[in-house]
């Protein structure tokens, strides 16, 4: 049977790419996690939670980041089609060249707002915002050849730029952390981790960049970037605000408590990553050739499905066993969150899933939906954050409606009328 199941990978590409790219970003967020881990014991639940509302601002500053690597993707998948390699290397070396002004004048910004965010997060030092600006920079440069190795479907490559990057965290981390930086230390290791990978990928693109570049119109780049954007800051946002108003409203030990319950419930959605990274390029391909790719979607939801249900089980059953061997038991007070929330981040990992697919389909309608629900998660927290189960039984209840209501845009709506975009 096992032997039946690794000819039936072999021989389906997106199940096989599909492997491919989740043996990848699970050795990633391996590395990632014992990371945290390292660091959660490091600072304690009190520091712990300082970094838990950075972090939380970190993946805010970051949203740039799936939304420059999804629209790279979907423009260099056009130019692979038609063997456009030349566009490619142009679309690489204009997009560093804007996105590292744009980066500039944005951490310009984010730095004189510095003091009012540390006030907000009753946090006593500027450098870990600083450090968070330096970040930024970093994190909007990576995703561009991310994209590119994406858009050509190497998932190979791609691959390995993702096990560095969890490599070089936690060996980054714990010299970092363990000369006593602290917090800061843990901040400079994520951006370690981001520009040494960054740095190989070149190598893994140097074809590329043997074409003689051929310039293109970028306008149409632009357009469809915004709703990427949009999509990838609300669905960002609806993770990370519920942490940053704990860390406003909650005692700092509190704090560092859901932050490590949200870590352990995150594993849900980092795990299952690799599908949407697959089923974008595949089903944008399969558009544009006027191929039938609704079965790719539903394999999607499967798969998803399994790898939430398999981690949220396995939390129910151990979470004792779980907490204490991960951050050990001064944390133990989390084993009664992690199953609920984890049971959370399955449903979003299914809204990450279906919006994207709709993203890779030229439709937007569902992002008033996706805006919807991240308003209406802020005002439920606002008024109702009495205990920390309260704040994950809102998250469960908006979750729960949020993906029925995408489900049902993604059935009804009509196919879309393919666009040759950039191309």
């Amino acid at each position: 049977m096992i032997k039946k199941y690794i000819t039936r990978i072999r021989n389906n590409e997106f199940l096989r790419s599909t492997f491919t790219l989740f043996i990848a970003t699970m050795l990633m967020n391996f590395f990632g996690y014992l990371f945290h881990f390292y660091v959660g014991r490091k600072l304690g639940p009190v520091d712990y939670g300082v970094y838990g509302a950075l972090s939380s601002i970190l993946y805010l500053l970051t949203v740039p980041y799936t939304a420059i690597q999804i629209t790279i993707t979907k423009f260099v998948s056009n130019f692979k089609m038609s063997n456009e390699y030349a566009k490619i290397k142009y679309l690489i070396i204009g997009s560093i060249i804007k996105l590292s002004i744009y980066g500039i004048i944005f951490v310009a910004v984010f730095l004189s707002l510095s003091r009012i965010i540390a006030n907000f997060l009753h946090i006593e030092t500027l450098t870990p915002l600083f450090l968070l600006g330096l970040l930024f920079i970093i994190s909007i440069l990576i995703p561009i050849n991310r994209g590119v190795l994406q858009g050509l479907q190497d998932f190979k490559n791609l691959g390995y730029s993702y096990i560095m990057e969890g490599f070089v965290k936690l060996l980054s981390g714990i010299i970092l952390v363990g000369l006593g930086l602290g917090v800061n230390g843990a901040i400079g290791a994520i951006i370690l981790s981001y520009l040494i990978p960054f740095i190989f990928t070149f190598y893994f693109l140097r074809f590329i960049f043997r074409e003689k570049k051929i310039a293109f119109p970028t306008k149409n780049i632009y357009v469809y970037s915004f709703p990427v954007f949009i999509t990838t800051f609300l669905l960002t946002a609806f993770y990370s605000i519920d942490v940053i108003l704990i860390k406003h409203f909650f005692s700092a030990q509190e704090a560092g408590y859901y932050w490590a319950t949200s870590l352990l419930g995150k594993i849900v959605y980092f795990a299952s990553g690799a599908v949407t990274l697959v089923l974008f390029p595949q089903v944008n391909e399969l558009n544009l050739k006027n191929i039938a790719h609704k079965k790719i979607f539903h394999r999607a939801l499967i798969l998803v499905s399994l790898i939430g249900g398999s981690i949220t089980a396995f939390y129910f059953l151990f979470s004792k066993f779980t907490v204490n061997l991960l951050f050990g038991n001064q944390y133990l007070a989390i084993r009664e969150f992690i199953g609920f929330f984890s049971l959370a981040m399955a449903l979003f990992s299914l809204v990450y899933v279906i919006c994207f697919y709709n993203l890779s389909l030229n439709r937007t309608g569902f992002i008033y939906i996706l805006l919807s629900s991240i308003l209406l998660e802020t005002i439920l927290i606002y008024l109702f954050h009495e205990t920390i189960m309260q704040v994950i039984f809102i998250l469960l209840a908006l979750l729960s409606f949020l993906l029925l209501s995408l489900f049902i845009f993604t059935i009804v709506k009509n196919e879309p009328i393919n666009s040759n975009t950039g191309t």
